[in-house]
């Protein structure tokens, strides 16, 4: 190649002789340095010095170029042409990889469909379940009702840990006035306003268990404490076992055990009132509470006893005069444990409860009289309470015995209140319609008729209720209507006023309760 181009440069060099020869003829002036002329001798000379040098990179690295090869400015151009096979085979292994790939998509939909219940039950998770506990009783019987939606179940927070609920119980009344009773009591009113909690945390496996519960009222306008109280509770459950049960204590203020009227939840009832021989109950107070439950063969059995200031529990928080009251109440379920509510939503099979009461005061407040504040009283009685196929039954018998007081001779009390219902075998899911019917007759001091003073004091007489009505439950105890009638009879003193007419009218409610349990 070389030697090709040195041949090429000189005959350019030859023709650029001739112009050079050309135009010194034509007078052209030649070109000397240091007295010798330069022509195109020297431009031969300078060709072959560079076709040498590049002639020697080739030579001294071995890779000597194709005969037919261009000049060295062209040997760059295989490089790019060359690169293509050799990425080829890079570009055409991702589809070769690509259908093994392939296989994960039919795995990838059944992914979500495992999510979608576990966040349904999140959400559920945060109000309460059937077979919760319940938020206004002891009870662990089923609450709430499976179709009951869950705006109106009570609100779990940390898992079972802390249950908030509430119970608003408002409605209406119509009192007919008499000459002797003008008090004008008709009007709106709210039975219950309640805010509850229960809380129930194990400390030790399943076995030892931290509680609390607090119930506040707020339907007369201001915040009253009505429970407020915890303690431990060791209990052993296993279904395994063929005895089964618990015991434990609590502290703070709450019911006392004493009386199937006062330990009645006022959210599970079949009227918008209580049974009124509660009164003759001790009711709550500030104290301790011990109890143990036995299930042996489905037999039940619990035994609760008590001891309590006296005092009306926050009315007054001490106990100024040392005295102290003390109760003991004990049950029994034969054919296992019920739920402590009237009527018998559920249609159970045949279940009944039977209750005995006892309690004394060492000395008694101003509950019930100015007169007893002082004294001693020893109260006791009875119940019995039954349900089956949506018909109920329950009937309580309280007496109390006061002692002589401050030159006062004693006297007794007595108290019976009996109650039904049954829910109309009507062939629909809901609502549930209920007849029921109670008689209750009560009387705080047998001694006195109330009409020893100038005014007839009604509250020394005997008084009886007789009262009908029709209940309507949308989901059970969480949405439902009274409607009930009540006649007022006076049993002592004048049963009459002076034409004939009766003491105190008649009344009709009408209640809704609306309740997260």
């Amino acid at each position: 190649m070389a030697t090709a181009w040195a041949h090429r440069q000189a005959g350019d060099a030859h023709d650029h002789s001739a112009v050079e020869a050309a135009g010194s003829e034509g007078g052209l002036p030649g070109r000397s340095l240091g007295g010798r002329q330069l022509g195109g001798h020297w431009l031969v000379a300078l060709g072959g010095a560079l076709a040498l040098w590049l002639a020697l990179p080739a030579t001294a690295l071995g890779q000597p170029a194709p005969p037919d090869e261009p000049p060295p400015d062209v040997v760059d151009e295989p490089p790019p042409e060359e690169a293509p096979p050799e990425e080829a085979p890079l570009e055409e292994a991702p589809p070769e990889a690509v259908p093994p790939a392939e296989a994960p998509p039919p795995v990838a939909p059944a992914e979500p469909k495992p999510t979608a219940p576990a966040a349904a039950e999140d959400t559920a998770a945060i109000t309460t379940q059937p077979g919760d506990v319940s938020v206004v009783d002891d009870s662990d019987v089923e609450q709430p009702a499976g179709h009951t939606p869950s705006f109106l179940r009570a609100l779990r927070l940390g898992g079972d840990s802390l249950v908030l609920g509430a119970y608003l119980q408002p409605g209406f009344v119509y009192q007919a006035d008499t000459e002797f009773w003008e008090d004008d009591t008709d009007g709106f009113d709210f039975a219950n306003a309640r805010l509850t909690g229960a809380g129930q945390m194990p400390i030790y496996e399943e076995l030892l268990h931290l509680r609390l519960r607090f119930n506040f009222d707020v339907n007369q306008g201001n915040f009253a404490v009505r429970d407020v109280y915890g303690g431990l509770a060791l209990r052993w459950d296993d279904d395994a076992q063929t005895v089964k049960g618990g015991f434990g204590f609590d502290v703070g203020q709450l019911k006392q055990p004493f009386g199937l009227a006062l330990l009645q939840s006022e959210a599970k009832m079949q009227f918008p009132y209580s049974s009124p021989i509660r009164i003759l109950a001790f009711g709550r107070d500030l104290g301790a509470k011990v109890y143990g439950d036995l299930d042996v063969s489905n037999v039940w059995m619990r035994l609760s006893a008590m001891v309590s200031n006296g005092e009306g529990g926050f009315r007054q928080r001490r106990n100024f005069d040392d005295e102290y009251v003390f109760t003991s109440r004990f049950e029994i379920a034969p054919l296992g444990k019920m739920e402590m509510s009237e009527p018998d939503l559920k249609e159970s099979p045949l279940r009944l409860t039977a209750g005995f009461n006892i309690g004394y005061a060492t000395a008694l407040g101003k509950g019930l009289s100015l007169a007893d504040v002082g004294a001693s009283e020893l109260r006791y009685g009875g119940d019995l309470r039954v349900h089956f196929a949506g018909a109920s039954l329950r009937g309580e018998v309280l007496r109390g015995e006061r002692d002589e007081n401050e030159g006062e001779p004693g006297f007794g009390r007595l108290g019976v209140s009996v109650q039904g219902g049954y829910v109309l075998p009507i062939p629909i899911a809901m609502p549930q319609f209920e007849l029921v019917f109670r008689y209750a007759q009560w009387d705080v001091n047998d001694d006195l008729d109330g009409t020893e003073g100038d005014d007839y004091v009604v509250d020394n007489t005997a008084i009886r209720y007789l009262e009908p009505g029709l209940n309507i439950y949308l989901f059970e105890h969480a949405a439902k209507l009274h409607l009930a009638y009540r006649l007022t009879d006076l049993l002592e003193g004048p049963k009459t006023d002076v034409n004939g007419d009766v003491l105190i009218g008649d009344a009709f409610y009408t209640f809704f309760q609306f309740a997260w349990l």
